[in-house]
This record gives structure tokens, sequence and C-alpha cells, in this order.
């Protein structure tokens, strides 16, 4: 869980006098159990479609295996945890519980759209949604325009996406 404690503990022990100040506004706002602060900040670094107010914060910063993340080394975070933490004013351990887009999109960050799930719970609406069907029709296409003779291409003759 990313609390103010997880961040006040990795910046006092390392840094010297005037730490805290050197640290950034997010930095600050989480040490602080600002929420409000730390969404606004996490939101100004999406992009966000002007015309529809409900529409999905896509994260613009770092990514990493589909999901925007904040941080460097012991202080990575992912940034919609960092976001559902702060909407819960960082009150509530979320521990080990996932935090699930209801809209699938990995890179969404808008409170409203993220919920704390089970892992098999989770998992069970991806499947759901069907969509790794996509990710494999565009892993095939891939291979079929890298290596067309391609061992695996034998073993799946028609797309997958001709199903749905």
């Amino acid at each position: 869980m990313t609390t103010a404690d997880d961040f006040y503990g990795h910046y006092s022990l390392t840094g010297k006098a005037g730490w805290y100040e050197r640290l950034g506004p997010l930095r600050q706002a989480i040490i602080r159990c600002d929420g409000p602060a730390v969404i606004q900040i996490l939101k100004a670094r999406c992009s966000i479609d002007p015309e529809d107010p409900g529409a999905c914060w896509l994260w613009k910063g770092a990514v990493r295996a589909g999901y925007g993340y904040i941080g460097r080394k012991e202080t990575n975070r992912l940034a919609h945890r960092v976001v559902l933490e702060a909407a819960r004013s960082f009150i509530q351990e979320i521990g080990g519980l996932s935090v699930h887009h209801k809209c699938g999109i990995r890179l969404c960050g808008i409170p409203e759209h993220l919920v704390l799930a089970t892992h098999a719970e989770n998992t069970a609406e991806m499947l759901g949604r069907r969509a790794y069907l996509q990710r494999i029709a565009d892993l095939e296409g891939a291979l079929r325009v890298l290596a067309p003779g391609h061992l695996l291409l034998a073993k799946a003759p028609r797309p997958l996406l001709n199903d749905m």
C-alpha cells in the first residue's frame, strides 16, 4: 500500500535536513495524506476529453506492462492504485486486493472507474470482456508478418476473433 508512512519513512531515513522541502508536490501531498491534492496532481498528468465529463483520464506519464506508474525504486507505485488510495483518503488499507478498472482501460485513472476487487474477481471480469482475444489476434498478426512459417501459426490456423 502507498501510505504516507511508506514515503515518510523512505525519505526521512535516506534524506538529510530539508528533505521534505526538496520533494515534489505529489510526494508532499501523499505524506500529508491530502487525497484531493494527490488526485488533482495525478489528474493533471492525464489526457482528458473536455467534451465528456465521464471519460477516462488516460495516463500520460511512465508506463510499464500497460499500467501508469509514478516514482522510482523504493517509491515506485502504480498510478491507478495511488488514485484510489487518495480517493479513500489513505485511511483504508488496500493490501493485496486488486484495483479493478471498470472501464477495462489500464491507463485510466479516474476514481469513478476504479474499484477494489479480489484477484479472482478482476480476472473473471477480464475474461468475461474477452479483451485477451484481441491481444492474441494482434500477436498472431505480428507473427504472421515477422515469421510466416512459425510453428505456432500452424497450431492456430484461423484467427480467434472470427469466433466472436
